[in-house]
């Protein structure tokens, strides 16, 4: 099922949950299009949507977490690796095999299930380190 964004999944970093706002707003047009039988047109452009997004995301963290020293960067540099990686494999499927409705499937699932758990168990545990560092900002 579908998550809606909500402030459950808020670390209290305002340009960080504005930008994983983008990563559920991305996936549920992903989803419209794949309820309405349209994936297979929107594909392409979700997935390098989501690519894009998260190189740019991702280097937001990076220099946050860098700007406070946080012990676990480089292991969350390794996740963010690993998950354009991903990406970068439904891209690679993409070009070999076309658009298609199973691969909108795939790639909304890998998105959401990917941002969900990394939002909940690592960024939560950043935010909670910034907040012991720098309890005013």
């Amino acid at each position: 099922m579908l998550k809606e964004w909500s402030e459950d999944f808020s670390i209290g970093i305002d340009v960080i949950d504005e930008q994983h706002k983008g990563f559920f707003d991305a996936a549920h047009r992903l989803y419209d299009s794949i309820l309405n039988c349209e994936g297979e047109k929107i594909v392409e452009e979700s997935v390098e949507f989501l690519r894009d997004y998260a190189n740019q995301h991702f280097q937001t963290e990076e220099a946050f977490m860098a700007k406070y020293a946080y012990p676990r960067l480089e292991h969350h540099k390794k996740l963010h690796i690993e998950f354009i990686e991903t990406l970068d494999m439904l891209v690679d499927d993409l070009n070999v095999f076309g658009p298609s409705q199973h691969l909108a499937d795939r790639a909304l699932d890998i998105s959401q299930e990917w941002l969900i758990h990394h939002i909940t168990d690592e960024d939560s545990q950043y935010a909670q380190y910034k907040k012991q560092k720098s309890p005013k900002n």
